[in-house]
C-alpha cells in the first residue's frame, strides 16, 4: 500500500530511506586511493605511500552551486566529491593519491547505513617546479 507524505510521523522519515547498498554496487566502478603520510623532517615534510586500498566507488566534480559556497579562494582549485563502499576508512585532514593527483580529505558524511561512504576532495597545493 502507498502511503501518503502527510501520514507519516516525523521521527519515522529516517525510516522511509531505502537501503540503496544492492543498487549502488552496481553503479560503482574499482578506485584505487593510495593514502599519503606526511612527516615533519626538519623544516620539510617528508610524504610518501602508506597504504593502497582497493575498492569501488564513484567520483564527481563539485556542481557550480556547491562550488559558490566554498571560500572564495578555492574555488578555482579541484574538488571532488568520492562516494565509496564503507570499507574505506579515512579521516578529515587525511591525504589521498586518486588517479596520480594529491587531495586532502575535507570532508567526511558516513551514510553506512545505506551502502556508502562520502568524502569530499579539495586537490592539495602544489608548488610549481
Amino acid at each position: 500500500m502507498i502511503q501518503n507524505g502527510k501520514n507519516l510521523k516525523l521521527n519515522n522519515i529516517n525510516n522511509a530511506l531505502p537501503n540503496m547498498s544492492n543498487t549502488i554496487s552496481g553503479w560503482f566502478l574499482n578506485i584505487t586511493l593510495q593514502v599519503v603520510d606526511r612527516v615533519m623532517d626538519g623544516a620539510e615534510w617528508v610524504e610518501g605511500i602508506t597504504k593502497t586500498i582497493n575498492t569501488k566507488g564513484v567520483v564527481q566534480p563539485l556542481t557550480e552551486e556547491q562550488l559558490k559556497i566554498l571560500p572564495e579562494g578555492t574555488r578555482t582549485w579541484e574538488w571532488l566529491m568520492l562516494h565509496c563502499l564503507p570499507n574505506v576508512d579515512l579521516n578529515t585532514n587525511q591525504f589521498i593519491k586518486y588517479d596520480g593527483v594529491k587531495y586532502k580529505i575535507m570532508s567526511k558524511k558516513d551514510y553506512t547505513k545505506y551502502g556508502y561512504i562520502q568524502y569530499t576532495l579539495l586537490e592539495a597545493y602544489r608548488t610549481n617546479g
